[in-house]
């Protein structure tokens, strides 16, 4: 019984359910693989940087490098450590008078080392009231009863140091595994101590401070206790912290004071004071482990080495207002001290320096250009949505169209991630998408497909192995599209044949013999139709119709046609049985089903199949066997053949070159080409109206054969021409009036 086409849908639906569901649940469990988010991290991060290529970072950012360059200059040995604190002490006063903001050292000055030196190195600190130095982060194991826990405490460089500087404060980075792609604002385990860029961001917006509290006092005069407390703090750190853990307390009013400060400009009048202040508030705001947003690979930020600075000639106006920070910076990988594996690390070993990572922080906070991820819920639901969306997919038609629709979508998409990670800072999910579900999708689809495929092929063959030669079953069932549609549109040679004296023998015969008979005499034409590719499309009564068929015209075709004639021709009259007429001829037909209602028959109908059976009727006025179109031969070679002439056969407008098919060179003798020249002699004196010539050369083919039926019919023609019986056709072409 067949099933309702809305049924067909509705399990087509359900499936493409199911299929979606399973994608969506294959992202999902990669994602909570242990390492599953990593691949996230160490591959679909990589490929969003690198297709983004290297970026400006912020102008107010600088950086001072320690490397073996500045070293040699200076004389000194590569750690910048053990370094005379007096260079260190003259840098900064070169920076301060060159009007740097903020000074960060990124180097832990916790060796006791010459007094003079560090009080000199202090002096220098305390003088410029902006320098932010390096404090050391330590984890210690803490035993408690039924376990244990990390507990990490923050070790300061040497008292007169931390005493003279501005801050110290450390600056850890976490490993995944080994990668360095993220950072901390806030060290939560060290008791939500601000970290380094954090701290230099809060000194360098330092002088904008007041104004901000102002404009908390004037918006939310309920909290000014609280603001009047944070603001008498004179730890910058402190007072950062204290800010940090009021808004997480009234996260709205943080969020609402930043969009004030975004969308009104004149709320505050200092030049650059509403950008520092709106870094500062989403500092505050923001997660306390932020995702890096690197420039690109080493030195992207603006670097000059360090003995340039302390150059008495140099010109450091570049330094004005700028956030500088000071470190161990290679250019080289073999000097290399202090570095990090990152995105950008070079296949020469080079990696970025740690003083590097710590400015490209402060200028993610100052710029608020941190890579950003959706929520974990809005991430597991775009990985949900996009396998349903691949899953629909599914329901196309057709296996290309299918695969090109799945590429696309992973392009496309891949683009938008792209798109909003080079314009926004916004990581949407890349890997699993891509290169997880994407790749499934396309597996599962296309596996399904070919099972698909493979019922259909079984029911295709079952359905027509009753009628249908294997061949052609074959070929439906690579090819399921073709039963869908009534017919199709193909290249074929159609051989249509006749019984003569079929009339006569029904008579003579019981229709048990009749049928017997019959059956013997479809046999010697069926074999060699099989044998050479063809197809038996009809049979009725003594006619039937044999097809050769392809998409495109193929030689191969016509020859096999012109075999099996031969081979038909020659095996019906070796075994004694009806004298069979064949007519050729190949061109393009619709093959497929034909019929209506509840009847139905594979065949094919076209001008070819009618021609090819009015060619095969010319043979009863030609006396011929077996007659072959100009269009079956052309290019053929390896037979005998003779042209007959140009007819036009009943019912039709295009005349046709018809040629008599007299069998194979290698069986062909002197007799037969002595018989084809005289033919064709005797045609070409008939096309010039030369009657006498015509007639004396048709006489002389009847001499080689007697009963050549073109000799005897061009003769006829020619003797009612002389008589005037006949007019001499148009343009050579024949009439043929009537079947």
């Amino acid at each position: 019984m067949r099933r309702p086409a809305y049924w067909n849908i509705k399990a087509r639906a359900a499936l493409t359910l199911g299929f979606g569901l399973l994608l969506a649940l294959t992202g999902l469990i990669v994602y909570a693989l242990p390492g599953g988010f990593a691949l996230e991290e160490n591959i679909a991060l990589d490929v969003l940087f690198k297709q983004r290529g290297q970026r400006a970072p912020p102008e107010q950012v600088m950086l001072v490098s320690i490397d073996k360059t500045a070293a040699e200059q200076l004389g000194m040995a590569e750690d910048g450590e053990v370094w005379p604190r007096e260079y260190h002490a003259r840098l900064i006063d070169r920076l301060s008078e060159a009007g740097a903001s903020v000074i960060v050292f990124d180097m832990f000055f916790h060796r006791p080392r010459d007094g003079e030196e560090t009080a000199r190195l202090a002096r220098s600190m305390r003088s410029a009231g902006n320098v932010v130095v390096f404090a050391k982060l330590e984890r210690e194991v803490q035993s408690i009863p039924g376990g244990a826990y990390n507990l990490e405490r923050v070790v300061p460089p040497l008292p007169v140091i931390h005493d003279a500087a501005a801050a110290a404060a450390p600056f850890a980075l976490p490993k995944v595994p080994v990668k360095v792609n993220q950072f901390w604002t806030f060290q939560a385990a060290a008791g939500d101590v601000p970290t380094m860029p954090a701290v230099a961001l809060a000194l360098y917006a330092k002088q904008d401070q007041p104004r901000l509290f102002e404009l908390l006092q004037e918006r939310y005069p309920q909290h000014t206790a609280r603001w009047q407390a944070v603001r008498a703090d004179p730890d910058i750190k402190g007072r950062l912290a204290q800010l940090r853990e009021f808004f997480r307390q009234h996260p709205a009013l943080g969020q609402e004071l930043l969009r004030a400060l975004r969308e009104q400009p004149g709320l505050v009048h200092e030049p650059g004071a509403s950008p520092r202040l709106q870094a500062l508030l989403a500092l505050c705001l923001g997660p306390e482990r932020r995702y890096l947003n690197f420039y690109g690979p080493p030195r992207s930020i603006t670097t000059v080495p360090y003995h340039q600075v302390l150059d008495p000639e140099a010109d450091l106006t570049r330094f004005k207002d700028k956030v500088v920070f000071v470190g161990f910076s290679e250019e080289r990988q073999p000097e290399q001290k202090d570095s990090f594996y990152t995105v950008y690390s070079q296949s020469s070993g080079l990696d970025l320096s740690g003083v590097e990572i710590a400015a490209t922080a402060f200028a993610n906070l100052l710029a608020q250009e941190s890579l950003r991820m959706p929520e974990m819920w809005d991430y597991l639901a775009l990985i949900v949505f996009f396998g349903l969306a691949l899953a629909s997919l599914n329901m196309l038609p057709s296996a290309r169209v299918f695969v090109a629709a799945c590429v696309v979508m992973g392009a496309i998409y891949g683009l938008i991630c792209l798109y909003a990670f080079a314009r926004h800072g916004y990581w949407l999910p890349l890997f699993i998408p891509v290169l997880v579900q994407t790749p499934l999708a396309l597996f599962l689809g296309l596996a399904w497909r070919h099972q698909q495929l493979k019922r259909e092929r079984a029911r295709i063959r079952q359905a027509f192995g009753y009628y249908l030669p294997e061949s052609v079953v074959e070929e439906l069932a690579r090819d399921a599209r073709r039963l869908a549609a009534p017919s199709e549109r193909m290249y074929g040679v159609c051989m249509a044949t006749d019984a003569a004296q079929y009339t006569r023998l029904a008579e003579s015969l019981a229709p048990e013999e009749l049928a017997s008979y019959m059956n013997e005499y479809y046999a010697c034409l069926f074999k060699p139709v099989r044998e050479h590719g063809g197809i038996i499309s009809d049979v009725v009564g003594d006619a039937m119709l044999a097809i050769w068929s392809a998409r495109a015209p193929e030689r191969r075709l016509r020859r096999q046609a012109c075999m099996a004639a031969l081979e038909a021709l020659h095996a019906g009259a070796d075994a004694g049985r009806l004298q069979t007429r064949l007519g050729l001829h190949a061109g393009e037909i619709m093959l497929g089903n034909i019929g209506a209602l509840d009847h139905y028959e594979y065949r094919a109908v076209g001008d070819i199949v009618n021609t090819a059976s009015r060619i095969e009727g010319l043979n009863k006025q030609l006396g011929t066997s077996l007659l072959v179109t100009g269009e079956v031969l052309a290019d053929l070679d390896g037979f005998v053949s003779r042209e007959l002439g140009m007819f036009r056969l009943a019912g039709k407008q295009q005349p046709l070159v018809i040629h008599e098919l007299l069998g194979l060179e290698a069986h062909c003798g002197e007799r037969e080409r002595a018989l084809c020249r005289h033919f064709s002699q005797g045609l070409h004196a008939y096309r010039r109206q030369e009657c006498r010539a015509a007639m004396v050369e048709f006489q002389r083919a009847l001499t080689v054969r007697p009963d050549d039926g073109p000799s005897r019919f061009f003769l006829q023609r020619c003797e009612q021409h002389a008589r005037g019986d006949l007019p001499w056709p148009a343009d050579g072409v024949i009439v043929v009036p009537k079947k």
